[in-house]
């Protein structure tokens, strides 16, 4: 294989695991981070992962990373986010194979076929002859970077969605002040919601974490109030639905905490079901929000926090000058959603690759992986991305080279 120019949009664990892999298989790497290293998964960094080291490092990686002098951990212990930046992703970015290669504080803005409108070429291979070119924004400057092949991971968690019904936001939330990650209330952000009313809304394991948390806060500061509001209806066993045999324990309890909390565990815990938000106004001392109950009747309450985890979605403005189908319903790529969509769905740990050609786009040579292949859908694991990145690197080399993946 020839050495060709690979851009690598996100220096999270999937870029990173990206980079690593393309280099040592002989492309020239440039990884493109908005932020530092790792950036996203600081966001979280508080918080335990469900998976355990073993599924979380990909065997090149671990093997990179140890050379780099990182500790290696206990495979079966599930580390927190921040010790998956400290002690994995980090070292793997010092490494000499990547070192001098990732530009942090470097923002793609957008990408396409250097001299090529999105129609020219449809769906023909002759866009291959044209490099892309990457507009990219750092420290207020924008320049140009030329690439054979490009490699979306970015991810979602820079792009939440609405609260409003519909999907679109509410009244008012895009002038809201609005928290859109998981807050570290046991930690630097206790004083900034202990003795607070608290609007949580969603019904996923983040706002489980979250209403975990603040019931413990609660417990020393009694005053503070969690209303926990979920779209969905009651459900006898509580608002999350477990997943039968899991053999994720620390899932299991999270489930079950959260659960018995929204179904009286907690005195300062109310569980508000068949709730969607129609509008948020901004106050001098919190958000007076709109709420409607199946009934549909409607409320006005003050909040002095509101934390929404309803979810993320890929942002596809970076490839619309790109010939890239997308899916109708997850927006992220037709191949793999319909793939993803055959397979039944089910919980994470079942799913699989589903092979090179289920990553392959109408452009040639642009592939997108991580949690922004999924789209929408929340079932991605950082196990199933070093498996994409081992696919990714089929496509791009054709299958015509015996890849170095460990």
């Amino acid at each position: 294989m020839s050495k060709r120019t690979l851009a690598i949009l996100g220096g999270g664990p999937i870029g990173l695991e990206a980079a690593a892999a393309a280099a040592a298989n002989g492309f020239e790497v440039r990884v493109f981070e908005r932020g530092e290293v790792g950036a996203s998964v600081s966001l979280w960094g508080h918080v335990r992962m469900f998976t355990p080291w073993k599924m979380n490092r990909s065997t090149l990686g671990a093997r990179l990373a140890k050379e780099a002098g990182a500790f290696a951990p206990d495979p079966e212990v599930c580390p927190t986010g921040d010790e998956l930046v400290a002690q994995y992703l980090l070292p793997l970015a010092s490494h000499p194979l990547l070192r001098g290669r990732i530009e942090t504080g470097s923002r793609v803005l957008a990408i396409a076929r250097e001299g090529l409108l999105k129609g020219d070429f449809l769906g023909r291979p002759e866009r291959r002859s044209r490099p892309f070119r990457l507009l990219v924004e750092r420290d207020g400057n924008e320049k140009v970077f030329h690439a054979d092949a490009v490699i979306d991971a970015t991810g979602t968690y820079g792009t939440p969605r609405w609260l409003g019904t519909g999907g679109i936001a509410a009244v008012g939330e895009r002038q809201a002040f609005i928290t859109r990650h998981l807050p570290d209330v046991l930690g630097r952000d206790q004083v900034t919601y202990a003795g607070e009313r608290v609007l949580v809304i969603g019904a996923g394991l983040s706002a489980a974490t979250l209403l975990r948390d603040l019931a413990a806060v609660a417990r020393t500061a009694r005053e503070t109030e969690i209303v926990w509001a979920v779209r969905g209806e009651a459900r006898d066993g509580g608002p999350i639905p477990g997943v039968p045999d899991d053999p994720l324990p620390e899932r299991v309890k999270l489930t079950r905490e959260a659960n018995a909390l929204a179904l009286g565990g907690s005195p300062n815990v109310k569980l508000r079901t068949g709730v969607t938000v129609q509008s948020i106004q901004r106050e001098r001392d919190g958000e007076r929000v709109g709420l409607r109950d199946a009934s549909g009747n409607t409320s006005l309450e003050h909040f002095d926090r509101v934390v929404a985890l309803v979810g993320y979605r890929p942002d596809r403005s970076l490839w619309e000058e790109l010939q890239v189908h997308e899916c109708y319903a997850s927006g992220g790529p037709m191949k793999l959603s319909a793939a993803l969509l055959g397979s039944g769905g089910g919980d994470c740990l079942a799913q699989t690759s589903h092979g090179p050609e289920s990553l392959a786009s109408p452009e040639p040579d642009f592939v997108v992986i991580g949690a922004k292949s999924y789209g929408r859908n929340p079932q991605f694991l950082l196990r199933l991305g070093h498996e994409q990145v081992r696919d990714a690197l089929h496509l791009l080399t054709g299958g015509q080279s015996q890849l170095v993946l460990d």
